[in-house]
Formats: C-alpha cells, structure tokens, sequence
C-alpha cells in the first residue's frame, strides 16, 4: 500500500460556491517543517502498527490524536481530488486505520465535504465509495451556502453523478439559499438530459428567490421542450408564475420585459462598492466634440476584392456584447475561416474604434506559429469583419472544463508555445493583458495559438507605463487592481496564473466574493498543492511575484529569462517553435453544421447611409 502524505495541507476546492485558500487546519503546526512531515500509521502489510493500536484509549481525545484525525482527512481530500479511488477506499477501511479512519462527512472550505468534492468532478466511484463507507458521507450535506453534492453535480452537468446521488438517497427537492433546486440549476444550465431524468422523480415545482419555477428558466428551446413534453405526458398543468420567455420556432427568446426590470431592480439593492464608485469617480473626462457631418452623408460601399458573398456561414462559435465569431468557408476554394464580426453601432457608440484597431493590427502584422492570423478584413453597412485562421480543436477552457486539470509535460508544452508567442508580441512593443484559458486555441494540429487582442496594447516601451484597467477578473494582476501602471511583466504574471490553472484546476485567488478576490490578489499568501514538481511549483511562483519588477521575464531579456528556467528542462525550443515536437493528444471537437445567413452575420447589405470606418479593410489574402 502507498502510504498517505498526511502532511499534505488541502489548499482548494474547486466549486462554484468558492475556489478560495483553505487555511491550515492544524493552526499549532503551521511552519514549514510541519508542512512536509509524513506520518505512518501502518506497517509493511498495511496493518495498524501495534504500537499505536495498544494504545489508542490513552491519547484518543489528546491533541496529538486530534491532528493525526485532521490529516486523515486531508489525505481524504488530496486523493478524492485525484481521484484516487483505490487510496480512497482504504482511508475510509477501519481495518486498516481503525480508530484513524478518515471521516467522509469532515467539512472543510465553505462547509464542503469529501462527496461535494467528488460530485463536482464527476468522480462516480469515489462518489460511490464515499457513500458506502462505514460511516458513510451524507448525501445531503450542505456547504455554507447551502448546496448538497445534487445541485454541484447538477451545476457541472455530472449526469452519471446525478444518478447515482438520487439512487442513494439524495433529496431532488432540497433548496439552496437562493431557494433553487437541482431541477432549477439543470434548466437554467440548459441540462435537457438532466432535465428530463429529473423530471420522471416527480420533482415538486417550487419557486426560487425570483418567484421562479425551473421551467420558467430554461436557458433554451430543448429544455422548455422537455417541460412541455412532461406535461403533456402526464397530463399536468405546469405552474405559472407570471414570467414568460418567447418561443420563436424552435428558438428560446431571453429579451423578455422582465428580464430586463430584474435586472435594474437587483442592481437598485446591491450595495454601493467604495471602490467601484472612487473608480468612477477618477475616471478620464473627455470633452464632447460635435457630432462629424460625414456620419450623416450618404454614400455607396466600393466593391471590394474580398465581401460578403464570398463567405458561407457554418455554425456559430461564439458570441460577445460587440459581436459573434462565426466559422464560414471561402466559397472559391472551401478553405474553412473564423469569422469575427464587430457591431458599429457598439463599437462607434462606445468610442472602441482604437481597440478595434489595434486587434486589427496586430492580426495582421505579427506573423507567428503560435498567434492567429488575419487573412483579410473589410466591412458592410452594419459590421467591421476580421477573417481569421481557424483553430477547430476548440480554446483551452474547453479542455480544462473536459479534463478538470493538466498534467505537468502537457501543460509545459502549451506553456512553452504561449511563452514564445507572448516574447513575439513584447519584442513588437505589445502587451496582451488578456491571456486566460478561453484566448488560447489550438489549431488542426492540437498546437497553442493566442487570440482575442481587443484588449491589447500597442507602442510600449521597457520604461513606458499603460494605465489601463482591464482584463479578466480572475486574471488580474496586482499592478492592475492598484492601477500603479503596467508594462510587460503583465503578461508574465498571468502566464503564472495561467499555468497554475492548468495543473490544479482553478485560479489561484479565485473566490465568488469580487472585493475577496481582489483583496486575495493583492494580499493572500499564494498556495500551491504539494503534489506538483518542485520546477513546476517554482515556476509558479517567480512569475506571480507581486512586485513586478522582480518576477521571472522582468529583466530586459524578457522570454530568454522564461525559457531558461529549471522548469522547461529538456525543451528543444527550435524543434517547439517549428512545430516538430509533437503536440498532446486532444479530443476533437464536434459542431454539427448549420447554415447561417449572411444577413445574420453581416446586417443588412444594402442601405443609403451607414457610418464608414476608414482604414478597415484588408481585402488581400496575408502572407503565411
């Protein structure tokens, strides 16, 4: 048998209640030495020592005892985590740890137990080892906010897990504390599948916190389907409670009346954040210019080489509040292309036009392995369109999402791509300031490329400072939430966010509570599991330094810091920016064909006037 780390101290859990740090349960052993003590309670054949098991009526309620307890309970945590099911089974065996016997019902962050852990990862046999224990786990457990492993396995659209919790006992009418129900969670996550399973337990159809039923919120038109489908069935009347979504064909509308007043009503009780309103507050002024007489002149579009109708739609790839992203293929040569469309009212109206530019800009001029490409830009009346490589093994949020984490040799190989492509843009005076999980995708060949550039910066210097405040709440640097201004070693720091991402599995400061997170950024000490290589730990750690002139990638050699590091050992960086190494597997990415009309990507074609942006188009195929 492997014995157990004990001294392995549990520093997340992963949920949507919080992915906070957890604080050292043992508070009188809180040094380092402590941290990487290991203590066995077993002898060569597994067996409880004789020399502890004789006496453990001496020191049962002694606080040695105690601490023993709690570090079972961590190694219950790590090896649920992952998913180490055969460690499992015998910490929970009373043969083998007898009085020590790790507790399935121990609560750790935010009241989780051992079950909310395994439910949210769909780890079905832990889930079911869990639960058969001696002292078996408590399928209706609550977390602090009052969510049993039903709603998280729901929320994380853990089917088999579902299932199996039911079967076992789990209450489908439990409420959370904002009085949602699993059925609710499935809905309003667009679950049909859960949905429908649920359905045949004849859930009660309660209200929520909104005077919502879980029909009423269905994300989309094969959820309320599946609801009419039951009623019908069952000859049931499903309950109304004055809130209605539009059912257009087969498409769900969300724009209802009271979607909106919901809305305004639950900003009017949040609480006025001190910070947001001294942002605010600090904010540049500009002064108002007269509106330009050339929006309102009429004017016809030139033919261009490159234009709408060159293009036909496929599917839908993602959506944005400026835009879409669509996949299309070239109709000449049925060369497959993303297509990402801007909004001019958006754009104009929101004074985005440099932004939009810069991305432009940047596509097109940087010529890299591991950065999307621009092929050709123009615009119609009613968009700006920016033609891009596409990437059709999807963006790494997908793969996380599929896989929950990384081990080390894949993610230093994505890492290692993302690291040259963010040397490339730096030794072009760019700052990213946006990388996460969702801007990196992988093309044909399953290797990394960046993408996503709106929020990028343009003309920097070694000694220039930008004063943007911008990114991704979780991906936020220090320097960031300061507003002391930033220059490169940005982007070193959320390569370090990053990568800590892609080897445990969350962010490292994340928590629902946006002035904790913040305030996590800022001051929490950073904690990183035990499991991983010390290389990978290191790593870590020297680029989420806070200061930023001393992280890893600060000094003026940039990237030649960051390839050098112990971590990336035995990389052959010629053979990785060539394309020769071979990338890791990756499960292919299934989007079934869709037509859609040019008037859906593109706005109408035809009109008298349209404001005109110029400088936009790019009507010749780039350069590889």
């Amino acid at each position: 048998m492997v014995e157990p780390n004990l001294g392995y101290k549990h520093n997340k859990n992963t949920s949507l209640d919080s992915i906070e740090e957890v604080d050292d349960l043992d508070e009188e052993n809180d040094d380092d030495t402590d941290e990487k003590q290991e203590i066995s309670l077993t002898d060569e054949q597994g067996s409880i020592k004789p020399s502890i098991g004789s006496s453990l009526e001496k020191f049962s309620n002694t606080e040695q005892c105690k601490n023993i307890l709690r570090k079972m309970n961590i190694a219950l945590w790590e090896c649920v985590e992952q998913n180490d099911i055969e460690t499992v089974k015998k910490l929970l065996d009373p043969e083998k740890y007898s009085n020590f016997v790790a507790d399935p019902n121990a609560k750790g962050l935010n009241d989780w137990t051992a079950l909310h852990m395994a439910s949210t990862y769909g780890y079905k046999m832990i889930c079911l080892a869990l639960i058969q224990a001696p002292n078996g786990a408590d399928v209706n457990a609550r977390t602090s906010i009052q969510r049993t492993p039903l709603h998280l396995a729901t929320l994380h659209n853990q089917f088999h897990v579902v299932k199996l919790l039911v079967e076992n006992g789990a209450d489908i009418n439990i409420k959370d504390n904002e009085n949602n129900t699993a059925l609710h969670y499935a809905s309003m996550q667009g679950y049909s599948h859960i949905v429908d399973w649920i359905l045949q337990q004849k859930p009660n159809f309660e209200v929520n916190n909104l005077n919502r039923t879980p029909s009423c919120i269905s994300l989309n038109y094969e959820t309320f389907q599946t609801f009419l489908d039951y009623s019908k069935m069952f000859f049931l009347k499903l309950p109304k409670t004055g809130y209605t979504r539009e059912v257009l064909g087969q498409t769900l509308l969300h724009n209802s009346r009271e979607d909106y007043i919901n809305r305004i009503m639950a900003k009017g009780f949040q609480k006025i954040n001190a910070n947001e309103t001294k942002a605010f507050n600090e904010r540049p002024k500009f002064q108002a210019k007269p509106k330009s007489k050339k929006l309102n002149e009429k004017f016809v579009l030139p033919p261009s080489k490159v234009g709408p109708h060159d293009f036909r739609g496929i599917a839908q790839l993602g959506r944005g509040s400026f835009g879409e992203v669509y996949l299309v293929e070239k109709i000449d040569n049925n060369q497959q292309f993303a297509l990402k469309v801007l909004k001019k009212e958006k754009v104009l109206g929101n004074n985005l036009v440099r932004y939009a530019f810069t991305e432009r800009n940047i596509l097109l001029h940087i010529s890299h392995p591991f950065i999307v490409k621009l092929n050709y830009a123009f615009q119609t009346p009613e968009k700006l369109v920016m033609v891009m490589d596409y990437c059709p093994n999807g963006d790494l949020g997908t793969h996380l999402a599929r896989e929950k984490k990384f081990t080390e040799d894949k993610a230093r190989f994505y890492i290692g791509q993302i690291a040259l492509a963010l040397g490339e843009l730096h030794k072009n005076g760019i700052l990213f300031r946006d990388l996460k999980p969702e801007n990196v995708v992988l093309d044909v060949d399953g290797n990394a490329r960046l993408t996503d550039f709106g929020l990028s910066k343009e003309g920097t210097t070694d000694e220039q400072l930008s004063r943007s405040f911008c990114g991704s709440i979780a991906y936020l640097a220090p320097e960031m939430l300061k507003r002391s201004g930033h220059t490169r070693s940005v982007d070193w720091y959320l390569l370090g966010v990053l990568s800590y991402e892609m080897v445990v599995g969350s962010p490292p400061f994340y928590s629902p509570n946006r002035d904790q997170m913040f305030n996590n950024i800022q001051k929490a000490e950073l904690r990183i599991p035990q499991f991983l290589s010390n290389e990978c730990r290191g790593f870590i750690k020297e680029l989420m330094v806070r200061e930023p002139n001393k992280r890893l990638g600060a000094s003026k050699r940039d990237v030649d810091d960051v390839k050098m590091h112990s971590f990336f050992n035995g990389i052959d960086w010629d053979a990785l920016i060539n394309k020769q190494l071979p990338p890791p597997p990756v499960k292919p990415m299934r989007r079934a064909p869709k037509t859609v009309s040019l008037e859906k990507m593109f706005g109408k074609l035809e009109a008298e006037t349209a404001p005109r942006v110029d400088g936009w188009s790019v009507l010749q195929p780039s350069k590889k």
